[in-house]
């Protein structure tokens, strides 16, 4: 009970100090059965598509230039006198630094509680057009395990089928920032002597820490391994409901494959290797019960990565690269993205 309550406050101050990835809830992979563990994350994922456009020096009584990202200037008086063709690449970046702990109530009955700091980043080429940090939703996530053939924490058993089949409910309560406003063009007004600029403000809901809703998350999860050899898998659905700026994200469903082989370095020190295939499906997201054209679609990534253990640690990276997508509108495509975490087992 006691660890129990360190972990918890652990995690509260976190929380205070400072999450699909669709779905913001990272599943990851835990050989260290029955044990607790706390531990801290990033994710990096980036966004991107190369666009042309249309730059007009000078143009009377007022107008709008095209493009994804570009300033959409207004000018008072003068002529059209110049056409500037060109390209330029649109990116967004999200960065989340994530605080978790995984908790055992019982021997099959686990709670996972996390929650995160993001900074979001919208670039034109290397100029940061769009940028909104702040704290996102705190995760829920109750995991139960149906069935679970190893008797012990030892994961390497000889000559032994192990199965693990865990399903888990749970969700997402709104405490993350989903208001925050991006000086997207300046109106602009030219008088004698003078020029005014009012800034426009935008507030993108991609862009947000939080999300502002409550959501649902249902997980099935199924773990085989023989002697140092493994598969896992796990499928995710996530259940939006609508925010206060009457902004619904579309429901998400994950899937996940991964193969591992876990390695003794020696008696205190473990290298578990490992790849696999992830997918995410996406409908269109809704405002004022109307569909977001630009948004949703489905993509999958392969993915390596390494983990190693070191006594009570263990260290991960993985990075994914997308092989297939298809994304609904004018949206930028997924380009790459990678996780690392530390995580202390107790």
């Amino acid at each position: 009970m006691q660890k129990i309550l360190i972990a918890l406050v652990l995690t509260l101050i976190y929380n205070v100090s400072f999450a699909c990835d669709l779905c913001t809830i990272y599943i990851g992979l835990r050989p260290n059965d029955f044990k607790n563990n706390v531990g801290l994350r990033h994710r990096y994922r980036i966004f991107e598509k190369e666009y042309q456009f249309q730059s007009i020096s000078e143009i009377g009584n007022g107008s709008v230039l095209s493009g994804k990202g570009i300033p959409v200037d207004k000018h008072g008086g003068g002529d059209a006198t110049s056409v500037t063709n060109g390209k330029y690449i649109y990116q967004e970046t999200f960065n989340s630094y994530d605080v978790s702990a995984n908790i055992y109530l019982t021997r099959k009955l686990q709670l996972n509680v996390s929650t995160y700091f993001a900074d979001n980043y919208i670039l034109r080429d290397d100029s940061v057009m769009s940028n909104i940090g702040g704290i996102g939703d705190v995760n829920l996530l109750f995991k139960y395990q149906l069935y679970n053939s190893q008797a012990t924490g030892d994961t390497l058993l000889k000559n032994r089928f192990l199965h693990r089949v865990t399903v888990g409910a749970g969700g997402t309560l709104p405490t993350g920032n989903y208001n925050k406003e991006t000086v997207v063009d300046f109106e602009t007004d030219i008088q004698p002597n003078v020029i005014l600029g009012t800034p426009i403000m935008e507030l993108d809901p991609h862009l947000q820490a939080g999300t502002g809703s409550f959501n649902y998350l249902f997980l099935l999860e199924y773990l085989m391994k023989f002697n140092r050899f493994g598969l896992h898998f796990n499928t995710s659905y996530k259940l939006n409901t609508t925010n206060k700026n009457k902004f619904r994200f579309a429901n998400r469903f994950n899937m996940n494959e991964t193969l591992f082989a876990l390695f003794p370095l020696s008696k205190k020190v473990k290298l578990m290797p490992q790849t696999g295939l992830s997918y995410e499906l996406s409908g269109r997201d809704e405002y004022k019960n109307l569909p977001f054209y630009d948004s949703g679609g489905e993509v999958l990534f392969s993915n390596v990565g390494v983990n190693l253990f070191i006594n009570q640690l263990s260290l991960e990276f993985t990075y994914y690269h997308p092989i297939y997508q298809k994304l609904y509108g004018d949206q930028p495509l997924n380009s790459q993205r990678m996780i690392s975490q530390i995580n202390y087992y107790f």
